[in-house]
């Protein structure tokens, strides 16, 4: 098998801002991560979940990830045509990283809350909303409205995807359920952050559900 979503297709995006999808692969006990947490997680999933990965990039215009997913996989690159943002509170980027240079400069951009835009190294393209953290709603807005920006993919860390779930802006979820126990009191989940109220729960709808090989190939869509 080389496709788990032979047909993937995603409802029309919302007029004040793009489809929010997000793709993570987690172990049994729901750990984002095999070694530590500067370390790649490339041998988390199988061949299949990471041919799986690339067919959902193969369905955005934009990918959107964590500096601390960065950090862990300094040699990371994507499609071409795809635009790449980074979010970051510190402005602490390695602007020799392939991220921002490969294959395209024109289409890597930090994303972070307006004064941390000063201290990003010279060359980094940035957009910067929000005092103190970055401003979600308004910088999906600049994404639709002035980008053409209509699917995001967003590839974790557990901050950056609690961030986006907490404030509901995000449309679907994909799960890898990897057959595998990690363990660990302070190891990521596939979202960490604040804990939400019970009467805001949120609940997701399944679509998909295809085991392969011990793994469980998931995905759900918000129900609204």
């Amino acid at each position: 098998m080389t496709s788990v979503y032979p047909d993937l297709t995603f409802p029309p995006a919302p007029e004040d801002r793009p489809t929010v999808f997000m793709n993570m692969v987690a172990t049994i006990d729901g750990k984002i991560l095999s070694g530590e947490r500067d370390e790649t997680v490339y041998d988390l999933g199988s061949d299949l979940d990471h041919a799986t990965m690339k067919q959902i990039q193969a369905e955005a215009d934009a990918v959107l990830i964590g500096m601390g997913s960065l950090l862990a996989t300094p040699g990371l690159t994507y499609n071409a045509r795809l635009w790449r943002f980074v979010a970051t509170r510190t402005g602490r980027v390695n602007a020799t990283d392939r991220f921002w240079n490969e294959p395209d400069p024109d289409r890597a951009f930090a994303i972070t809350p307006i004064e941390t835009a000063a201290v990003l190294p010279e060359g980094i393209q940035s957009i910067s909303m929000g005092e103190g953290d970055v401003d979600w709603a308004m910088v999906f807005r600049s994404f639709r409205e002035d980008m053409g920006i209509e699917r995001l993919l967003v590839e974790g860390g557990s901050d950056l995807n609690a961030a986006l779930l907490k404030l509901d802006l995000v449309d679907e979820l994909f799960l890898t359920l990897a057959p595998k126990i990690k363990l660990g009191r302070d190891v990521p989940t596939y979202a960490d952050g604040e804990p939400l109220d019970r009467a805001a729960i949120q609940n997701y709808d399944l679509v998909t559900c295809l085991p392969v090989e011990g793994e469980v190939f998931l995905r759900y869509r918000r129900r609204r």
